[in-house]
């Protein structure tokens, strides 16, 4: 049986979830597709386009606990804590017998997830490290799992089981109160929460292939061969599945957007440059200029700004001048 991929984005992120799409069926053109979207259907967006693809609303989904999920969460804390509603969604509408996998809309694929389907015929769950080794000095890589989570939740991916089905009951039960982010308080969105799921939960397989997951926060360990067919990381064998592309800018010189810092500059990793500008032209080609333009038609709690928050605006500001 055929995986379910899915992702999750608002109207203003369409243009990276048609290239994330059209990535996942050129792989798996027999597998359904289904964006998630965290927005109510727009009329002036013309959803035909998305051909092969399900478009899927989170007011379908027929959740109560939306209403007042809404009422606390921006639109980052509400589109990642809808995340294990619709796993559950899914098996209960399309059968327990597929996999689910899930991806951000800012990744693509490059070939298809074999070590993925390899490790869910023995395990529940599957999900990709911030980074694998241990740095000798302090990283940049450690602080951000710290902060974020040892596991980034753009990818998580599972077979049905009574043990999975009850990691995403309990995780529909924190995201239900406490998908936020409150760093201060050790709490990052939906992502902090699956630190405990390989201590709580049995068969969750941690895969640790350099060639899944890459992204700006696993620089220091992963280098990009570029073939000019092909994309592997570190050695030619090991190939590129899936990168990510958090952060990115079209027309911007750096593969994210933390384009403060000169290691990712394409001028200093130029091994992505080739990478970073074939997404940039499929995304304008997806009407990225278009879609990101769009403001999303849910109305998401916003925190009134307080002192610190305030001061913290203003010293990035000064600091981006020098």
């Amino acid at each position: 049986m055929n995986p379910i991929f899915f992702t999750l984005c608002s109207n203003n992120y369409l243009a990276q979830a048609k290239t994330l799409g059209d990535s996942v069926l050129k792989f798996y053109p027999n597998s359904k597709f289904v964006i998630g979207l965290v927005d109510y259907l727009d009329d002036q967006i013309d959803f035909s386009s998305f051909q092969g693809m399900e478009i899927l609303p989170f007011d379908q989904l027929g959740f109560p606990e939306f209403e007042d999920m809404l009422s606390r969460y921006n639109v980052i804390e509400f589109n990642t804590a809808v995340k294990p509603f619709y796993i559950d969604y899914l098996w209960s509408t399309y059968g327990t017998g597929h996999r689910i996998i899930y991806l951000d809309p800012d990744i693509v694929l490059y070939r298809t997830l074999d070590h993925v389907t390899e490790a869910l015929e023995s395990h529940n769950t599957v999900l990709t490290p911030m980074f694998c080794e241990a740095p000798v000095e302090t990283s940049l890589d450690e602080l951000v799992a710290l902060r974020h989570g040892m596991f980034n939740l753009g990818f998580i991916a599972l077979r049905y089981s009574d043990e999975s089905n009850r990691l995403i009951l309990w995780w529909k039960t924190r995201l239900r109160t406490h998908c936020l982010i409150d760093k201060p308080r050790g709490i990052f969105v939906d992502q902090k929460w699956m630190d405990l799921a390989p201590l709580l939960f049995d068969e969750v397989f941690i895969l640790k292939h350099r060639g899944y997951n890459m992204a700006w926060w696993n620089f220091s360990e992963r280098i990009l061969i570029d073939s000019g067919s092909d994309f592997a990381v570190n050695q030619a064998d090991q190939h590129l599945y899936f990168f990510h592309f958090s952060g990115f800018k079209p027309g911007s010189e750096y593969i994210t957007g933390r384009s403060g810092e000169s290691q990712f500059a394409y001028k200093n990793r130029p091994e992505l440059k080739r990478l970073g500008k074939e997404y940039e032209k499929t995304l304008i080609e997806n009407n990225f200029e278009f879609y990101s333009g769009i403001k999303p038609k849910l109305n998401f709690f916003v925190a009134k700004e307080g002192f610190k928050t305030k001061l913290k605006r203003k010293i990035k500001s000064l600091l981006s001048l020098f």
